[in-house]
């Protein structure tokens, strides 16, 4: 896992929310507000331990609800700037529905988005591309704002957006990066984005 190795080299945290009240049904949860179920709180403060000692300079948060509540446990101390920008892919009118609703509501919709899932529309929401684009400018304009090591708590769509452009792999294939809850993505930035780890459960190398 990560060492910082050159004194330029900076490293960002993506860390996905813990486990939410909706977990276990198939329901389409972008912008929908909920918030973290029991075990999603409990994993947050064992992930808290993950964080004591490892050096962070920023934190930025998706100001939804279960990012919010991750972000304040896991760093409770810290300032914690919230920006909408973060939010999970916007899932428009299908948001909050369940998968069987909106296969029995919207069933030509439902199998083009599968056909099409990198640039399918939602209706008043947007497509994975979309949301790629929104998550590039956004991380890259908090890079460049920022100095040393930044964590950023938000969502799994956010965040497999940016993990199939950091690797190059074709948007199509986003839900082959798995993205538990309370996993850590880890990418250094130095003349460019490089990544260091994917859906982990802990840091195994730690700032000496």
């Amino acid at each position: 896992m990560p060492n910082r190795k050159a004194s330029n080299q900076r490293l960002i945290y993506f860390i996905r929310h813990g486990q939410t009240k909706f977990t276990g049904e198939k329901r389409y949860v972008g912008h929908t507000d909920c918030s973290l179920s029991d075990e999603g709180i409990e994993t947050m403060k064992r992930l808290k331990n993950i964080f004591s000692d490892i050096p962070i300079n920023h934190v930025f948060c998706s100001d939804l609800l279960r990012a919010k509540q991750s972000a304040n446990i896991l760093f409770e101390n810290t300032k914690i700037h919230y920006m909408r920008e973060l939010r999970e892919i916007n899932m428009g009118t299908w948001d909050g529905l369940t998968f069987k609703n909106v296969k029995t509501i919207y069933p030509e919709m439902f199998e083009k988005r599968i056909d099409n899932i990198a640039d399918f529309i939602v209706p008043d929401g947007e497509s994975f591309k979309e949301c790629q684009t929104r998550a590039l400018s956004t991380v890259k304009d908090i890079i460049s704002k920022t100095t040393g090591n930044v964590a950023i708590v938000g969502h799994a769509g956010f965040f497999r957006t940016l993990i199939t452009y950091v690797l190059d792999i074709d948007i199509k294939y986003i839900f082959n990066i798995k993205q538990d809850y309370g996993c850590i993505n880890v990418l250094s930035v130095d003349e460019k984005f490089k990544l260091k780890g994917v859906n982990l459960k802990k840091i195994v190398e730690r700032r000496q």
